[in-house]
């Protein structure tokens, strides 16, 4: 499971007869959108800090030594880490 990026902004076709207005909305939602997804990709790397940092030293070796663990810890995948949580208790 790659978390990268969580989804893709794809932009809307505006006609060519839009208005200004409806160009300069488009630009501000655009705007948010993308901040919004920084803000949930730097949110899920610190929660994948937590979990980890609350992990018993048993529940982290069993951690690491799950299938997929290289490709979670190379990507600081929380749902990845949840998930193979999940999987083993």
């Amino acid at each position: 499971m790659k978390q990268g990026k969580l989804t893709t902004f794809t932009r809307p076709e505006l006609d060519e007869n839009a208005m200004a207005t409806q160009r300069e909305m488009w630009k501000i939602r655009a705007n948010n959108t993308i901040k919004r997804e920084e803000l949930l990709e730097a949110n899920l790397k610190v929660m994948y800090k937590v979990v980890m940092s609350i992990c018993d030293p048993v529940m982290k070796n069993q951690i690491c030594n799950h299938k997929d663990y290289e490709e979670i810890d190379n990507i600081k995948d929380t749902l990845g880490l949840l998930k193979s949580l999940k999987t083993m208790y």
